[in-house]
């Protein structure tokens, strides 16, 4: 399996860049879907949306708020063929208060091939993560 992580400092403090991975106000505004439900506990789902109306479900496996979220969740081996099928990814989000500021560390493990998380981590580092820093920055 493959994996890889990426870090990223973000001029709010933890608790903001928490609400802006976990809230669907703010994690619309970053993320693929157009709407998402999030049961916000251990053990709980994260629904979502995207805009094709496919629906994508993950668990909570980490919540404890406001330094860590992570989920397992279901990526598409192809993205424009859902046919090719899923395969689940743990996702995770550490969140640290670093000088008035925060270190996001966003790793991601699971992935069957080095092709497929080459693909991820290029989304996530080249366009996922600058949203998601924008949305914490100004909600």
């Amino acid at each position: 399996m493959y994996s890889f992580e990426l870090k990223t400092v973000i001029a709010a403090m933890p608790s903001k860049v928490f609400a802006a991975i976990t809230d669907p106000r703010y994690v619309t505004k970053w993320d693929y879907c157009r709407w998402m439900q999030n049961d916000m506990r251990l053990g709980g789902r994260l629904r979502k949306r995207d805009e094709e109306n496919r629906l994508f479900e993950s668990e909570i496996v980490a919540f404890d708020p406001p330094g860590r979220f992570a989920v397992v969740q279901p990526v598409l081996v192809d993205t424009e063929d859902e046919d090719e099928g899923r395969f689940p990814v743990r996702m995770e989000y550490a969140i640290e208060s670093h000088e008035n500021q925060s270190l996001l560390t966003f790793s991601a493990a699971g992935f069957p091939s080095e092709e497929l998380c080459e693909r991820e981590k290029n989304s996530w580092g080249g366009y996922f993560l600058e949203k998601l820093k924008k949305v914490a920055e100004h909600n």
